[in-house]
């Protein structure tokens, strides 16, 4: 990659234009024709750099609810579980981090179910194993933004982005029409000249009209933004932790915003504690190999000036897909 696909990449992980012509807005900044930009973002498709380019939305802003979950399996158990707990449409992640708690997943439930019924019922369809229920509490930061930009190459020469909306500013109307844009713009950005004019006539809607709606509802956090997924190892991250610390109550705040300064964190949350399980900051941190990881864990530690924590690594991929809103 030269100079210019690296600043491109850093502008569409962090946001990408809602306009009818994304690929002339983004060429403005670089001098560049929307032509070439297009060709450029194809590529980087073709070599497996950008996994997706759609919406990012709150689930919790649409009437879902989320959260993390944990739980300890024991190797002869291990296949059965995790079968069972994939087959849940909900579930988008699923790893093996070898600690007490060895199987972890993220899991949304559609309004109108319990999530802590559903997990309980995955919970008993995977063996009856111990489990931990662990939602978001307060999060503090919530971007995958990796630093893909070479030392001295600076930012993008356009507009600064604003950080993605942790919390939804009023409410999400389900409506049988925004339920089909959500459906839609979840999906991957067709690359073609004017591709949110493809999307609007498939959803019989004025293109402008889209384009306004999506930029509302990124303005009211209901979507946190409209964005390129990067794939982590092809641009060279290839090791990422989740650093959990056990944090006093009363330091839960001022820790865990300092740790969203971080640019190597690209998830920060108090999460509940448990008796044997007491850590309630978790931070996922990224880097270019496992030692970076561990590095960066103890620098993070030092500078909340706390040593009780531990770095879980994924040792396991068992399911890692975009979660499909409104799938029933």
């Amino acid at each position: 990659m030269d100079t210019i696909d690296r600043l491109i990449l850093d502008r569409i992980q962090r946001a990408f234009p809602l306009v009818a012509d994304p690929f002339e807005s983004i060429g403005l900044g670089l001098e560049m024709d929307g032509e070439e930009v297009l060709r450029r973002i194809e590529s980087y498709k073709d070599l497996k750099l950008v996994r997706q380019i759609s919406a990012i939305f709150n689930t919790g802003a649409l009437g879902y609810r989320s959260c993390l979950v944990a739980m300890a399996v024991p190797e002869r158990g291990l296949d059965a579980a995790v079968e069972a707990i994939n087959r849940y449409p909900g579930v988008s992640h699923n790893y093996l981090r070898p600690c007490k708690y060895n199987v972890w997943y993220t899991i949304a439930v559609p309004p109108g179910q319990s999530l802590e019924e559903t997990v309980a019922a995955l919970s008993q369809e995977a063996g009856g194993w111990p489990t931990l229920i662990l939602p978001a509490i307060r999060k503090y930061k919530l971007a995958v933004v990796l630093d893909v930009l070479d030392e001295g190459q600076g930012e993008f020469p356009q507009e600064t982005m604003a950080p993605a909306s942790l919390e939804a500013v009023g409410r999400f109307l389900p409506t049988i029409e925004n339920i089909r844009v959500v459906k839609c713009v979840q999906e991957d950005l067709p690359l073609v000249k004017r591709p949110f004019l493809v999307w609007a006539g498939g959803l019989d809607m004025e293109e402008q009209r889209l384009l306004d709606l999506l930029t509302d509802w990124v303005n009211r956090g209901i979507m946190r933004r409209f964005a390129a997924i990067l794939n982590h190892r092809q641009v060279g991250f290839s090791a990422n932790g989740m650093v959990v610390w056990s944090c006093p109550e009363e330091r839960l705040d001022q820790d865990g915003k300092k740790l969203a300064t971080f640019n190597e964190v690209s998830h920060c949350y108090h999460r509940p504690g448990f008796s044997d399980w007491p850590y309630n900051l978790y931070a996922m941190i990224h880097g270019r190999s496992l030692d970076e990881c561990y590095a960066t864990a103890s620098r993070l530690s030092a500078a909340i000036d706390n040593r009780d924590f531990q770095v879980l690594v994924s040792t396991r991929e068992f399911k890692k897909i975009r979660l499909k809103l409104f799938w029933d």
